[in-house]
């Protein structure tokens, strides 16, 4: 695990940002961030320029306006109290190109996104961001409000799962938050060969789950009282289960692995992690990844 210090808080000058700020600011007082970097990026407006002389008004507004505009929401916006350096950056170009960029060239421990439900305006596609960048994510919806009474991290018992238990055993540290896991398992194609019928197989799957979750937690020394449920997947919707478990638990945070592999394919996201965050949730979601992997190939994909 790492320490989350550096923030970064995509912002598209919508009603969404009000959201971002308010969440980012307890966040970070959770997390004992040390900067915030609110990064705004505007894309060209290309104009014929005889168009741009009959109607000035059109000309987007200049990089100092729209950072003021930023700044007063920031600190309208910002409830929690804590105090960190807080950075605001405009940048042009393509949003998804120009954050991706800026999370390499400042070091970022974790972004934070907006997962939009009703809100007008496209915003910044948070799983396009998730699937190359080398740093944490998280994803905050529109309409939720913050509170941290409880946490669910969906753990497959791999080295990122591992990743994902520790930093929610940070965030709940000394504090009043309910924490535990639940693992999806599914029955494999072709059970019925061995005789047995779906329903037993099913049972057999959980049993292997649970000592999965033993090894897990003695390998990794983890608390002993580490609670973990386990949630068939019948119907090869994992998304599904791990949401609706989060649900029923009134959970307010759920945290995962991104469950990446080694060269190329490890700048993706693992097909439940994919799933996941594409997910239309009121709930917000933590994706945690292992800080640097992939840097080369991800410096030349961007050619930074």
């Amino acid at each position: 695990m790492y320490k989350i210090e550096r923030l970064l808080v995509a912002l598209d000058l919508t009603e969404m940002d009000e959201l971002l700020i308010k969440y980012t600011s307890h966040l970070a007082k959770f997390l004992k961030s040390e900067k915030v970097y609110f990064i705004h990026v505007s894309r060209d407006l290309e104009l014929p320029e005889d168009l741009r002389k009959s109607y000035p008004d059109l000309m987007a507004p200049n990089d100092e306006s729209i950072a003021d505009s930023i700044d007063k929401v920031v600190n309208s916006s910002w409830e929690s109290g804590f105090d960190c350096e807080k950075v605001i950056e405009i940048k042009e170009g393509d949003p998804s190109d120009q954050i991706l960029k800026w999370v390499n060239i400042k070091d970022v421990d974790m972004m934070v996104m907006g997962r939009k439900r009703k809100l007008k305006g496209g915003g910044i596609v948070p799983n396009k961001i998730a699937k190359v960048a080398q740093t944490s994510l998280m994803i905050v919806p529109e309409d939720f409000d913050f509170k941290l009474d409880k946490i669910v991290v969906s753990a497959d018992f791999s080295k990122h799962s591992k990743l994902a238990v520790e930093e929610a055993m940070a965030i709940t540290k000394d504090k009043n938050i309910n924490l535990s896991l639940v693992n999806v398992f599914r029955v494999p194609v072709g059970y019925n060969k061995t005789g047995k019928t779906y329903d037993e197989f099913a049972t057999i799957m959980k049993g292997h789950a649970k000592n999965d979750f033993k090894d897990f937690v003695k390998r990794n020394d983890f608390p002993e009282d580490l609670e973990c449920h386990f949630v068939l997947d019948d119907d090869d919707s994992p998304a599904d289960k791990i949401f609706g478990f989060a649900s029923d638990q009134n959970a307010d945070m759920i945290i995962m692995g991104s469950k990446g592999r080694t060269g190329l394919a490890s700048i993706l996201l693992g097909s439940v992690a994919e799933k996941v965050v594409i997910y239309d949730s009121e709930i917000p979601l933590m994706i945690v990844k292992e800080k640097g992997e992939n840097m080369g190939f991800l410096k030349a994909l961007l050619k930074l």
